[in-house]
């Protein structure tokens, strides 16, 4: 028995219906970020978001694609307490003022970031105070949309007056930015 006439007329229609269905629904999870299949265990994969770097000198600040800002202040000579941790060296302590303002949508967190150090061609030797609230990152807080976080990283450098930091500011998606003396 074949189908009446009104019934086969439909199906074409209903195919590209479902097709067109399928297409909108593919772009719309695109458009969502949710373009990776899911994984073997059932968790789905979000590829991260890769914000340039870039360079500047100490003072300035640079502003990240997601609307992340760092800023480095020049490096200052700091007496040590006795607490220092990383002085076995030679070497003169620095102290680097570190200021982040989270102007990406989402909340940061500074004790995610990293930060290297060369001065006088030289790699340098980081150093931490609890007491003086010196780490070698920054404080284990989360940092919401418009906040700010300020904190100190401190160095045994060679040469004080030419220090070269390189700062990655969370863990996956962000490229380096490097400061410089002038």
């Amino acid at each position: 028995m074949t189908p009446p006439l009104s019934s086969r007329a439909t199906a074409p229609r209903r195919r590209v219906q479902a097709a067109a269905l399928a297409a909108l629904a593919a772009l719309t999870l695109v458009a969502a970020g949710c373009s990776t299949p899911a994984s073997a265990e059932g968790s789905e994969e979000t590829p991260l978001a890769d914000y340039e770097g870039g360079q500047r000198t100490f003072g300035q600040a640079y502003e990240y694609g997601n609307g992340l800002f760092v800023q480095i202040k020049a490096p200052v000579e700091f007496e040590p307490t006795e607490q220092t941790v990383g002085l076995g060296g030679e070497g003169v302590p620095i102290k680097i003022r570190v200021s982040i303002t989270n102007g990406s949508r989402t909340d940061y967190k500074p004790h995610t970031l990293s930060a290297t150090a060369v001065s006088g061609g030289v790699e340098a030797t980081p150093l931490t105070d609890a007491t003086a609230q010196i780490e070698v990152t920054g404080p284990s807080v989360e940092v919401r949309p418009a906040g700010v976080v300020a904190f100190d990283l401190a160095f045994l450098v060679a040469d004080p007056s030419d220090v070269t930091l390189t700062v990655i500011p969370a863990i996956g998606g962000y490229q380096p930015v490097v400061y410089s003396t002038p």
